[in-house]
């Protein structure tokens, strides 16, 4: 939805690594019809030692007043996405883990994930190989906040 620049990059600094929570609702407006475009909107959380450094989640921050399906767990990872260079974030193992039954998924024909920030799209890839693993055969689309 937008263009990463100097500006976002310090929004989201504030937001995330200062964990100014208050900034979760800069984008409500934006994304107000997101839900009205897409399939069922499952969102990226963030995983445990992030939440509980934080205390927040920061994408249920920024998309939680949309219909959200939290059928996704992250896993902890070595280190955040945010620290790596690219070719370390390539590499990256799965982490993600569909918490969704078969039953659940094969009644949703469309699953939209959302993210607040792409980079490489290694999370979004793997977030859709989560919910492939788990048997998930409809179509998979992404949208991020911030590219």
């Amino acid at each position: 939805m937008y263009h990463y620049n100097d500006n976002l990059k310090d929004l989201m600094h504030q937001y995330k690594a200062v964990g100014d929570y208050r900034l979760h609702v800069a984008f409500q407006s934006d994304l107000m019809g997101l839900c009205r475009r897409v399939g069922r909107l499952v969102p990226l959380t963030t995983e445990p030692e992030h939440f509980a450094r934080r205390g927040f989640d920061p994408v249920l921050g920024l998309f939680g007043h949309l219909p959200l399906w939290p059928c996704l767990a992250k896993g902890n990872t070595d280190q955040p996405q945010a620290r790596k260079k690219r070719g370390a974030r390539l590499r990256t193992p799965q982490s993600f883990t569909c918490t969704a039954t078969l039953s659940e998924l094969q009644r949703v024909k469309h699953i939209c994930l959302v993210d607040d920030l792409y980079t490489t799209g290694t999370t979004l890839h793997h977030a859709a190989a989560a919910l492939r693993d788990a048997g998930y055969r409809g179509q998979i689309t992404s949208r991020t906040l911030i590219r």
